[in-house]
C-alpha cells in the first residue's frame, strides 16, 4: 500500500508526537508546502489549546467547533468555523473544554462527527490532523482511526521520552491495525541538536521499521516566524528548512510506502535508545505461575480484594449509582439529585419506584420511599460531557438548598465520574439546616449495586450523624434494611408494637425510610438491631462499631416464634424489662395457639418435601409441626459449600440431604408422594404427581407474624383443591387472583 496520486477522495494524514515536540510548527509548514504545490488543504487543530492554525491564521486564536456546538447547538454550520489562512489553507480548531474540566476527548469525537456531517472534508485534495500529545484516550485517538487517517507520521526528537511517546503511538496504532495493516508513513526528526540525537532516533527507526521521512534542523527561521505570527513558509529566506517540508509535500503526493506499525516492548526500547542492556525477567515457579501477577496486583491495589465476586455474597447487577440512589431515597425529608443523562436517571427511578407502584396496585403493600421518590437530575447532555457540567449542577444544588429540605444528597454517574466533575465541591453550599452531601458513586467505575449502597452508606452517616448526642434509655437503632422490601413495613410495623408493649421506642432505621434528624440522633439509641446477617450487614455493624462506637444485640432480627420469645428475652434483660417482655411473649403465644388450632383442621397429617437453598428455615418447620404437618425429606442445595444451615433442630437435620440435581428431588418426590412441595428457589422439577407446591419466601416477613400467613395460604390451597373434586390447581397457583386484587386495590 502507498499514499499515490490517483485519488477519488482526500488524503487524510494524521500527525503524532509528544506534547511540545513541534507537532503544530510541522503541520502548519507542510500543509504550506503542499498548498504551494497547488494542493487544496484542510488542516485541522485537535488540541483544547486551539492554536494548531496561529501562525497560518497570521496570529489570530479561530473559533472552535465545540464551542460553536456549545452555543448553537443544532444550529450549527461548518461556514461558522472554517476559516481560510496562508496559501489559502482552510482551517478548522476542534477545540475543547477549560483545562481541568469535562472531557476532551469526547470532544473530538463530537467535533469530528460535526465535520463529517456536513461533508466538510470533500472539497480538499490532503487533510492534516495535527493531534494532541499521545493517544491518550479513545477521544485523540480518534484521527489515527481508519476512517480518518490513511497515513500518520510520528514526529520526534532524540529525547528519550519523545521517542518513548512515538512508540506508544504505534502501540495504539497497532491496536487498530493488527499485525499486517500499512498506515505509517515514517518518522520527522524534529532536531533539538542533542548528543547522539540523529543515532537514537535511527537505531529506533530501524527496530521499528520505518523510514526517517524528514528532518527539521534545529533553526533560528522558526523562532523569527514565531515572533512574525506567520508559518515559516511565508518568511522570505531560510530555503534550506524550506526544502525539507517541500520533499516532505512531494513524497505525499508520490508513490511512498506505508508501513505496519510495530513497535518495540519498553525493554527492548531501552535496549535500543539508550543502549541498556536488557534484565533477564525473574523465573517464576510453574505452580505459580497464574496467581503471582493477581497477588501483585492486590499488593499494588489492595481495595481490588473488596471489589473481586464473593462466594459469601451473591452478585447484583446493577451500578454502584444506581445502589447509592436506591439507599438515599430512604431520607424521607431529603432531595436526591443525580448528577447524569436523563436516561441514566429514570432506569434509576424505574428501579426504584416500579415495585413500590405494583405492590401499593396489585397487593396493596405500602412501600412510601418507593412510590414517589425525591429524585431530581442534573440532564447531563453532549455540552456538560464534554465542557463538563459542574456550573450547572452547583446553580441546581443553590436552588435545591433554598428549599430548606433536611439534606440534598448528589449523586455522581458514568459520565459525570468519567468527565472528573468533583461534586465534593459542592458541599460548600452546605447551610446548617441543609447539609449538602456528595456521593461519588460513579456508576460501574465505583463498583455494584452493592458497593453503592454501603458508600452512600457510610457517607450519609459521616455527614449526618451527631457524635454528641447523649445516648437514652428507652430506644434502639434499626440497621440494615433491605432497599426495595415488601416486608419492610410489616417488619417496622410489628417492631414498633412490639417495642411500645415493652416501655421501648424505635430510635433511627438506619438507612429505611427515616428522616435526617433521626438519621443525626443515631447514637442517641445504645442498642442496635441488625435486620439480617448478610456479608453487606456484618459489614456495615463493624463499620458503625468503630466508626460510632455502636453496639449491637447478638442476634439479628428474629423469623419466627420461639426465635422471637427468644429475642426479645435478650432486649428485656439489656433494657431491665423483664417482666414487661415476658407478659409480652405470654400474650403472642396464646395468639400464635389460637391461629395453630384454628389451621389444625384442614393441614394435620399433611406431609411436605421441602427443597431449598441452604439457610435456615426453622420458622416454617416449627409451625408446620405445631399444625400437626410433617416433613418427609429435606434437600438443601448448598452452592456456597457452607455448613448445612438449613435447620438447628435435630429431628429435621435427621432427614436433610445435600441435593446434587433435580433427578434427586424427583425420585424422592416420586418414592415419599408428598401432600406438598415446598421451595424457596426455581426448581427444575417437573410438575407431576398428586402433590401441591408452594414457594416458601426467601425474605420472609420477621418477628412472631412469619408463618402463619404462609400456613394460611396452605389451608387455602387444600381446601380449594378439595372443593374442585381433587383436581390439582392450575399452573400458576394463586396468580389469577391477581386481577382480583388489582381491582381492589388500584380501580
Amino acid at each position: 500500500m502507498s499514499l499515490g496520486k490517483d485519488r477519488d477522495r482526500p488524503l487524510e494524514i494524521a500527525v503524532y508526537g509528544k506534547g511540545g515536540i513541534g507537532k503544530s510548527t510541522v503541520s502548519a509548514c507542510l500543509s504550506a508546502a503542499l498548498a504551494e504545490a497547488g494542493r487544496r488543504v484542510l488542516q485541522i487543530g485537535c488540541d483544547p489549546k486551539h492554536d494548531s492554525t496561529r501562525l497560518l491564521m497570521h496570529g489570530e486564536l479561530i473559533g472552535t467547533v465545540l464551542e460553536l456546538l456549545r452555543t448553537a447547538g443544532t444550529e450549527a454550520r461548518p461556514e461558522a468555523v472554517l476559516r481560510q489562512g496562508a496559501f489559502g489553507i482552510g482551517c478548522i480548531e476542534a477545540g475543547g473544554p477549560k483545562p481541568g474540566v469535562g472531557c476532551a476527548g469526547r470532544g473530538i469525537i463530537s467535533a469530528f462527527e460535526f465535520l463529517d456531517k456536513h461533508h466538510v472534508k470533500g472539497q480538499y485534495d490532503e487533510v492534516i490532523y495535527d493531534v494532541l500529545g499521545d493517544v491518550v484516550c479513545g477521544g485523540f485517538a480518534v484521527p489515527v482511526r481508519r476512517e480518518y487517517a490513511d497515513a500518520i507520521f510520528l514526529v520526534t526528537s532524540g529525547e528519550y521520552m519523545a521517542i518513548y511517546a512515538a512508540n506508544n503511538i504505534l502501540r495504539g496504532i497497532q491496536n487498530f491495525d493488527g499485525l499486517t495493516h500499512r498506515r505509517v508513513a515514517g518518522i520527522i526528526l524534529n532536531r533539538r541538536n542533542l548528543p547522539d540525537e540523529v543515532g537514537r532516533v535511527r537505531r529506533f527507526a530501524e527496530a521499528v521499521g520505518l523510514p526517517i521521512a524528514a528532518t527539521v534542523p534545529r533553526s533560528a527561521g522558526f523562532a523569527e516566524a514565531e515572533e512574525q505570527n506567520r508559518c515559516l513558509m511565508e518568511l522570505e529566506g531560510w530555503e534550506a528548512e524550506k526544502a525539507v517540508f517541500r520533499d516532505l509535500a512531494a513524497l505525499i503526493a508520490g508513490e511512498a510506502p506505508l508501513y505496519p506499525a510495530r513497535p518495540l516492548e519498553d525493554d527492548e526500547l531501552e535496549a535500543v535508545v539508550l543502549g541498556l542492556e536488557r534484565k533477564p525477567s525473574a523465573p517464576m515457579e510453574a505452580e505459580n505461575a497464574e496467581a503471582a501477577p493477581d497477588a501483585a496486583s492486590e499488593a499494588r491495589h489492595p481495595e481490588a480484594l473488596s471489589r473481586r465476586p464473593s462466594l459469601d455474597r451473591p452478585p447484583l447487577y446493577g451500578c454502584a449509582f444506581n445502589g447509592a440512589a436506591t439507599a438515599a431515597v430512604h431520607l424521607t425529608d431529603a432531595l436526591v439529585i443525580a448528577h447524569s443523562p436523563r436516561a441514566c436517571a429514570f432506569y434509576t427511578w424505574q428501579n426504584i419506584s416500579s415495585p413500590g407502584r405494583k405492590n401499593l396496585f396489585n397487593r396493596g403493600i405500602l412501600m412510601p420511599s418507593a412510590i414517589s421518590p425525591h429524585f431530581e437530575c442534573s440532564d447531563m447532555g453532549h455540552a456538560e460531557a464534554v465542557f463538563g457540567g459542574m456550573d450547572k449542577l452547583r446553580e441546581q444544588v443553590k436552588e435545591a438548598v433554598s428549599r430548606k429540605p433536611g439534606a440534598v444528597v448528589v449523586i455522581s454517574s458514568c459520565v459525570s465520574g468519567i468527565i472528573g466533575d468533583d461534586i465534593r465541591s459542592l458541599e460548600e453550599l452546605s447551610t446548617p439546616e441543609t447539609p449538602v452531601i456528595a456521593v461519588p458513586a460513579d456508576g460501574d467505575i465505583a463498583g455494584d449495586y452493592m458497593d453503592g449502597i454501603r458508600d452512600c452508606l457510610h457517607l450519609l452517616a459521616e455527614r449526618l450523624v451527631d457524635e454528641s448526642a447523649a445516648p437514652e434509655d428507652d430506644c434502639l437503632n434499626l440497621v440494615g434494611e433491605i432497599a426495595i422490601s415488601n416486608n419492610n413495613e410489616v417488619n417496622v410495623r410489628a417492631l414498633r408494637r412490639l417495642l411500645e408493649q415493652m416501655g421501648l421506642r424505635l430510635n433511627c432505621r438506619f438507612l429505611g425510610d427515616a428522616t435526617c434528624e433521626e438519621v443525626r440522633g443515631l447514637k442517641k439509641a445504645p442498642l442496635n438491631i441488625l435486620t439480617s446477617e448478610s456479608a453487606d450487614n456484618l459489614a456495615l455493624r463493624d463499620w458503625l462499631t468503630e466508626r460510632f462506637g455502636c453496639r449491637f444485640l447478638s442476634r439479628p432480627l428474629p423469623v419466627g416464634f420461639e426465635e422471637t420469645a427468644s429475642w426479645l428475652t435478650e432486649i428485656g434483660e439489656a433494657f431491665g424489662k423483664q417482666a414487661e417482655t415476658a407478659a409480652l411473649i405470654e400474650q403472642e403465644r396464646a395468639a400464635y395457639l389460637r391461629e395453630v388450632e384454628a389451621l389444625r383442621p384442614v393441614l394435620a397429617g399433611k406431609t411436605i418435601v421441602l427443597t431449598a437453598i441452604n439457610e435456615n428455615m426453622d420458622w416454617i418447620l416449627r409451625a408446620s409441626r405445631d399444625v400437626g404437618m410433617r416433613f418427609l425429606w429435606i434437600g438443601v442445595m448448598n452452592y456456597l459449600r457452607t455448613p448445612m444451615n438449613v435447620s438447628r433442630d435435630p429431628e429435621f437435620l435427621s432427614i436433610t440431604e445435600e441435593v446434587t440435581g433435580a433427578g434427586q428431588v424427583l425420585t424422592k418426590l416420586r418414592e415419599l408422594k408428598p401432600d406438598l412441595l415446598l421451595s424457596n428457589y426455581a426448581s427444575a422439577v417437573a410438575e407431576e404427581g398428586d402433590y401441591l407446591r408452594d414457594a416458601a419466601p426467601t425474605a420472609p416477613i420477621s418477628l412472631f407474624g412469619a408463618a402463619i400467613p404462609v400456613l394460611q395460604r396452605w389451608e387455602a390451597m387444600f381446601l380449594e383443591r378439595e372443593e374442585t373434586g381433587g383436581e390439582r390447581l392450575e399452573k400458576g397457583g394463586s396468580w389469577k387472583h391477581d386481577g382480583v386484587l388489582f381491582q381492589k386495590y388500584f380501580a
